[in-house]
């Protein structure tokens, strides 16, 4: 065999140990990359499910939406407990705007935005101590403010008058 033929032979040998660890490659980023979208909305959902126990443990901090007068202790309370859904809520769209989220599970996930945003009390708090400032990104109230453009808002807790 002459020279040529074997380099020929190494050239084609070598373009295909290329491509083959470029598919390897490939595959690896993907399975990566799904990994990741798993772990964030494993991390999201408990998340989740903390926040919602505090619903289950502290009662109050859905009926202080609705009620009358609040102690200045209460709207402590109930502002932190939105600042913290809506630093949870502003995460998730920064996962979803780096494209770690899918459609689905942002939709799913800012659909408590418009619910939480739907008493007078809640909605003043957006519009007079979180909307346009720098307690949120910029881009996030934008977003929040165009899920809850056309939102109703509701004079009584709309989850206890189901039930009736």
């Amino acid at each position: 065999m002459n020279w040529t033929k074997a380099s020929a032979i190494g050239e084609i040998l070598s373009s295909v140990a290329i491509l083959i660890t470029l598919v390897y490659l490939a595959i690896e980023i993907q399975q990566n990359s799904d990994a990741t979208e798993a772990e964030t909305r494993q991390a999201m959902l408990a998340s989740d499910q903390q926040f919602l126990q505090l619903f289950v443990d502290k009662p109050e901090l859905y009926l202080n939406w609705y009620k009358p007068d609040l102690t200045d202790a209460e709207k402590t309370q109930l502002s932190y407990f939105l600042v913290t859904h809506f630093r949870m809520r502003e995460n998730n769209w920064f996962q979803y705007r780096n494209g770690i989220l899918d459609d689905a599970t942002w939709k799913s996930y800012s659909a408590s935005i418009p619910a939480v945003l739907s008493s007078p009390r809640t909605r003043r708090w957006w519009t007079n101590f979180a909307l346009g400032t720098e307690l949120f990104d910029a881009e996030f109230q934008s977003v929040v403010s165009e899920l809850i453009a056309d939102a109703p808002v509701f004079e009584v807790p709309r989850h206890t008058t189901t039930f009736d």
